[in-house]
């Protein structure tokens, strides 16, 4: 039998977990909001980020979504998840990234960038988008757009 850790020494022992809140938003004429990040090897995403201590992941998504981009959207509920591995680039932590549908928006309607993370947001085609996304946000991308018409919110690992 085991002797039991002291709770502070059992809590820190506990795998770290990165999390992060994203918004899927499409315009009236079916096109995705995508932003060009100025840092990371990953430039294009979609509206997000961090979670801040004790923010709840639909806040995150909101907050990140205005603070990013001057848009306002609720959350519409979950669309996917991904979860990834502990690596070296996130210190040894995992991360659970959570992407929220936006909704719609206008078609035309502006996007104010946050300079000084992004440099670029464009509307998009599904297809364009794809092509623009790194692999994994690709298949992000499709499981969100799957969710959307009524299918299961996926968990994708990497």
């Amino acid at each position: 039998m085991t002797d039991l850790l002291p709770k502070a020494e059992w809590l820190a022992s506990l795998p770290q977990v990165v999390a992060v809140g994203s918004m899927l938003v499409t315009d009236d004429e079916g096109l995705v909001l995508l932003v060009k990040a100025n840092y990371g090897a990953c430039a294009w995403q979609f509206p997000g980020g961090m979670l801040d201590p004790g923010e709840y992941p639909t806040a995150c998504a909101e907050r990140e979504l205005t603070e990013e981009t001057g848009l306002t959207c609720q959350t519409a509920g979950l669309l996917a998840v991904t979860w990834n591995a502990p690596a070296a680039d996130t210190g040894g932590r995992s991360v659970a990234r959570f992407l929220f549908d936006g909704g719609q928006v206008s078609a035309g309607t502006p996007v104010r960038l946050q300079n000084d993370e992004l440099s670029e947001a464009r509307w998009v085609t599904p297809h364009s988008a794809l092509t623009l996304l790194d692999s994994n946000r690709g298949a992000w991308l499709q499981a969100a757009l799957k969710a959307r018409q009524g299918a299961p919110v996926q968990v994708l690992a990497r």
